[in-house]
This record gives C-alpha cells, sequence and structure tokens, in this order.
C-alpha cells in the first residue's frame, strides 16, 4: 500500500472512530425521532471533521515556518543547558530553517478528510432539517 494511501486510510479510521465515540455518547441507539439521529450525525461528523481540518491546518501553518522560532528557541535553551555546548545539531537559527525547509509533509490528507466530514455533517443537517 502507499504511504500516501495509508495516511488516508489513517485519517479517516481516526475520523469514524472519533464520530462514533460521539455518537455513542449522545445515546443514538436509543433514539426513536429521525430527526435526533440526524442531529446527531451531524454533530459527530462536525466535531471529527473540525479537528481533522484544524490538525491539517496547523500542520499547513507549521510547514511554512510559523512555528521556526519558538521550535529554535526551545532546543537550544535545553540544548544550552548540557555541558557541552559545541556538539549542538544546528549552529545557528539559518542552518535550523534550512533544515526544516527540507522536510515539509504533506497535509491534504487531512485537509481533504476533514472537509469530506464537515460535507457529511452538512447532509446529515439537511437531513435533519427536512425530517
Amino acid at each position: 500500500m502507499k504511504p500516501n494511501a495509508l495516511r488516508y486510510l489513517i485519517s479517516t479510521a481516526v475520523g469514524l472512530v472519533l464520530a462514533f465515540v460521539i455518537m455513542l455518547a449522545q445515546n443514538i441507539f436509543g433514539q426513536e425521532k429521525s430527526s435526533d439521529v440526524f442531529r446527531i450525525l451531524s454533530d459527530s461528523f462536525f466535531v471529527s471533521g473540525v479537528l481533522l481540518t484544524g490538525a491539517g491546518l496547523l500542520l499547513f501553518v507549521s510547514n511554512n515556518g510559523m512555528f521556526d522560532m519558538l521550535s529554535y528557541g526551545i532546543t537550544t535553551f535545553f540544548v544550552a543547558r548540557k555541558k557541552n555546548v559545541k556538539e549542538r545539531k544546528y549552529k545557528d537559527y539559518y542552518e535550523y530553517k534550512q533544515a526544516k525547509s527540507e522536510k515539509k509533509r504533506s497535509c491534504a490528507y487531512l485537509l481533504i478528510v476533514g472537509l469530506t466530514f464537515i460535507a457529511i455533517a452538512a447532509l446529515c443537517l439537511i437531513g435533519y432539517y427536512n425530517s
């Protein structure tokens, strides 16, 4: 299996498990009216979709270097507390920034799966208003 397909599969599974837990917490199997079932489905898919989309947006922001200065400051603080400062992995912030720019990760899988869950929630919301 391709690594990219595995990312989609894992993020979809996490979203479905989270949605199912929310459904169980709201007692979806004890509901008698279809409008209540659609409300619970809409809520659960919306929450899991927002969480996945938010994680994807955080990864996107991180890939574009928004947290690089904070990360560099924290790592140099803990390295400076060690006795041998000369053995740092990066000499300065420029080297750290260059190394981070080479390690960009894709965030499209989280955004696509999260937005799909939000679209499913919108469909369930339409079902809620029509029932």
